[in-house]
């Protein structure tokens, strides 16, 4: 059987090192949720900068319908005999523009908005990453106060197993020798 004395030592190095363990793995894995938060940051920026680029393309790729299509009515005007510089042709081709530009600044309008949604979510994911290591730093100072706790809890243990007579002699203050027998067997003076 073991001496109660190593058990302790052993009990109290292994719950330390468990503790500090914990700690070091809770700290690891903040900065794994960091590293991936910063990763999908920089994906959500890159994903703001494909919406603009996107709605730039659509804006353009709707003026050039709109060019085509006042295009057409004037050709359409023109062979009819109409002047398209006055009256209901010069409407419907102003009217064919206006139209344009409305459906444009729409276009812009919704990629802005999807833009600023990515930028808004980039900056989410790096707060969050932020927070994690915050956590993982907390979580290991946390552990490595619990593990002196858990080493300085051993050591009292250790103290209280002590014979009683070496802790009355520290106790009492006599450094090292026992106390003077002041009371006899039967309760008198001895």
């Amino acid at each position: 059987m073991c001496e109660p004395t190593l058990l302790v030592i052993a009990a109290t190095a292994t719950a330390a090192a468990g503790t500090a363990y914990g700690g070091y793995t809770a700290l690891q894995e903040s900065k794994y949720t960091n590293a991936v938060a910063q990763n999908n940051a920089k994906l959500e920026r890159d994903a703001a900068y494909d919406s603009e680029v996107r709605g730039q393309r659509s804006e353009m790729q709707k003026w050039r319908e709109i060019a085509a299509t006042r295009s057409a009515q004037i050709a359409a005007f023109a062979a009819n005999g109409f002047d398209t510089s006055f009256g209901s042709a010069a409407d419907v081709t102003g009217d064919t523009l206006a139209l344009g530009f409305e459906d444009t600044n729409t276009i812009r309008e919704n990629a802005s908005r999807e833009a600023r949604g990515h930028i808004i979510s980039a900056q989410n994911y790096r707060e969050q990453g932020a927070a994690a290591l915050r956590s993982g730093k907390q979580a290991a100072i946390k552990a490595g106060f619990q593990t002196v706790g858990t080493i300085l809890g051993g050591a009292g243990q250790l103290q209280s197993m002590k014979p009683a007579t070496a802790q009355a002699s520290t106790v009492s203050g006599w450094f090292g020798a026992a106390p003077p027998k002041m009371f006899g067997a039967t309760g008198g003076f001895g």
